[in-house]
């Protein structure tokens, strides 16, 4: 009697897994994206943060150029006078150490 039942119950549920198989899959389908949903919030987080950190650094760069070729500057006053290697290699030790 019991291996009765058991094949009775064993093709029970495969019947019922033939019958819902759409189902079930569409189902798992659903909970992976709803479980997946706090980690593509995170990771788009993430990657704001990143472009504004690069954006922030840029323009830190570009107000360090403002202030190495500034008008009082060294590179300025040996571009003027004439000496351009001179004024690239203050600019770059400007820039080193600011």
């Amino acid at each position: 009697m019991s291996q009765e039942s058991n094949f009775l119950m064993l093709s029970t549920i495969k019947s019922i897994l033939k019958r819902y198989k759409l189902k079930l899959i569409y189902a798992f389908i659903a909970g992976l994206v709803i479980g997946s949903i706090p980690f593509i919030y995170k990771s788009n987080e993430k990657l704001r943060l990143q472009k504004l950190i690069q954006k922030q650094r840029k323009i830190e760069i570009q107000n360090k150029e403002k202030i190495c070729k500034d008008d009082n500057s060294e590179y300025k006053k040996f571009l003027n006078l004439g000496f351009p290697k001179t004024a690239i290699e203050k600019f770059n030790f400007c820039m080193k150490e600011q």
